[in-house]
Order: structure tokens, then C-alpha cells, then sequence
């Protein structure tokens, strides 16, 4: 006597297999197609760190409605210290505001000192 084995109990019989379980394919691809990860939206405000507050609110009065993502503003190191004052009247004193506000908020900043040649962060 030959029996034949039908697609289904062929799967199944993978399924025991491979998996160690029994379930129908079809429910199979519907478990793999939903995803493992879930993406958080981007349209979620990112805290804005207290060492930064105050520097980006005042990159803020003075830029406006302009002050959003893909903004760049190339600055002198004399103007960014009027706006952004620091202790240290270097380029480098404002590499984590730069950093901070690429990484965070899509803004460009630059300053550029008068003495260095390249002089831009």
C-alpha cells in the first residue's frame, strides 16, 4: 500500500523537525512578518540636556522660526562668544554644542576662529 503524503502534514512534519513545534505555515509567515523591534517615531521631542539650555535658547531668539532641523549657521568665534558666551575663548570650548546640536536636532553649527587657518569644528 502507497500513501501519499499531502504538503501540510509534509510541513508539519518540518516544522517538528526544524522547530521543534507543530503549527500551520501559513501562521508561520504571519508571525515572522510582524517585526521583533518597534521603531520609536521621530517627531518625539528630544530632551534638551541643562549644559545646552540656555546656548540653545539664545541660538533660538536670535534665529527664530528658522531655528530647525537642517539649519546651518556658520558663525565667527567672535559672534558665537557675543551669543554664546564661554569661558574659554577657543573653537573647541563649543565642540559638544556642535556635536549635541548635529546629532540631536539636525543643526549645523560652525565657528570659525580668525587666527587658525581652517579654524572650523
Amino acid at each position: 500500500m502507497t500513501k501519499i503524503i499531502s504538503t501540510t502534514m509534509l510541513g508539519n512534519l518540518m516544522n517538528i523537525f526544524f522547530d521543534g513545534t507543530l503549527e500551520e505555515s501559513s501562521e508561520r509567515q504571519v508571525r515572522e512578518a510582524t517585526p521583533d523591534v518597534i521603531e520609536k517615531s521621530s517627531t518625539i521631542a528630544q530632551p534638551i540636556p541643562e549644559k545646552y539650555k540656555k546656548d540653545i535658547e539664545a541660538l533660538q531668539a536670535r534665529y527664530g522660526d528658522s531655528f530647525s532641523t537642517g539649519l546651518c549657521i556658520n558663525l565667527t568665534l567672535k559672534e558665537a562668544l557675543e551669543i554664546i558666551p564661554r569661558e574659554r575663548l577657543r573653537v573647541d570650548a563649543y565642540s559638544g554644542l556642535i556635536s549635541f546640536l548635529k546629532g540631536k536636532m539636525g543643526i549645523t553649527l560652525n565657528i570659525k576662529s580668525q587666527k587658525s587657518k581652517g579654524g572650523k569644528l
